[in-house]
């Protein structure tokens, strides 16, 4: 099967966020696709180096790039809105807590709890 044209596949950027062609942003897309870069391209129906190639061109970033910071931050902000460090990992798609936490560790350069710590430390009180 000869693969599509790359280039049918335009995304938009949109300050922080990217518009696919038919609409759908890009980031929420692969929040509900559990960030996996092959589960975008199936729901785009595209090969994974199809949207690789459409992410790179706007982001200058590779999905799977795209996608970690997408979830970090959003790790970032529900620390802030309270939620404990499990929930944060079952939210964001982590099979396991462990896996949650190296990615913590190596996003953000911290243990998971001192990263809650100094998030919450940074945020006023609700």
């Amino acid at each position: 099967m000869a693969e599509p044209d790359t280039e049918s596949f335009k995304l938009e950027r949109k300050g922080q966020r990217f518009a696919c062609p038919d609409g759908r942003d890009l980031l929420e897309l692969a929040e509900a696709e559990g960030f996996s870069v092959s589960g975008v391209a199936d729901e785009l129906q595209l090969t994974n180096r199809q949207l690789e190639y459409a992410v790179e061109r706007v982001a200058g970033l590779r999905p799977k790039e795209l996608f970690r910071r997408q979830r970090m931050l959003l790790a970032r902000r529900l620390v802030a809105e309270g939620y404990s460090l499990q929930v944060i990992a079952q939210r964001l798609g982590f099979k396991h807590y462990t896996h949650f936490a190296s990615e913590v560790k190596s996003y953000f350069n911290l243990p998971p709890r001192q990263f809650q710590k100094s998030v919450r430390a940074m945020c006023p009180e609700t």
